[in-house]
């Protein structure tokens, strides 16, 4: 009989390293960044950038995630036909065109209120058009995909008309009643 301590030593996992690694450098850089602010910044400046930093805070925490919320509870009431991968497309479509339009948003306004005409060029707005059109054009051919091939392909295990079982390459015929 083994004692109940002998097990081996866990070996850290790569993925679970790198990670470590990850977090470490990302913390590094976090910690670069604010001890250089008081540096670069005046007292001013530091005072916007911390309002601008609340304000991030709260439009994230209080309009952002509410109606992201809101989005994925319809989604998952009008969605519920759809395969979890194709819901998952669906729901990153959509968050992807919401930060998209967001950010080209600000842009356009600031376009509108630019001084020099040649500090944003572009036209924004039709850009944020063309690319909602191929955002919808490929999570559309992605999620027809992924339904379609649910119904083409049989569920592995589940008997056939003709008495075989799918799945596995197992082809024989039934014999049994």
């Amino acid at each position: 009989m083994k004692p109940l301590n002998s097990r081996r030593p866990r070996r850290p996992v790569p993925g679970r390293l790198l990670r470590i690694f990850l977090a470490l450098a990302g913390i590094a850089l976090i910690g670069n960044g604010l001890l250089g602010l008081p540096t670069q910044l005046g007292p001013p400046q530091l005072v916007g950038l911390l309002t601008w930093l609340a304000a991030a805070v709260l439009l994230h925490d209080g309009v952002i995630v509410p109606l992201s919320t809101l989005a994925g509870a319809g989604l998952a009431r009008t969605g519920s036909r759809l395969r979890p991968v194709s819901a998952a497309i669906l729901r990153g479509t959509l968050m992807a065109g919401a930060a998209v339009s967001l950010v080209t948003g600000i842009l356009i306004k600031a376009q509108s209120e630019a001084r020099n005409i040649s500090a944003l060029e572009g036209d924004y707005a039709g850009r944020l058009l063309w690319f909602w059109a191929a955002l919808i054009i490929v999570a559309a051919v992605a999620i027809y995909a992924f339904e379609r091939s649910r119904r083409r392909r049989p569920v592995a295990g589940v008997r056939s008309a003709h008495g075989t079982r799918s799945g596995k390459g197992d082809n024989r015929q039934n014999t049994r009643p």
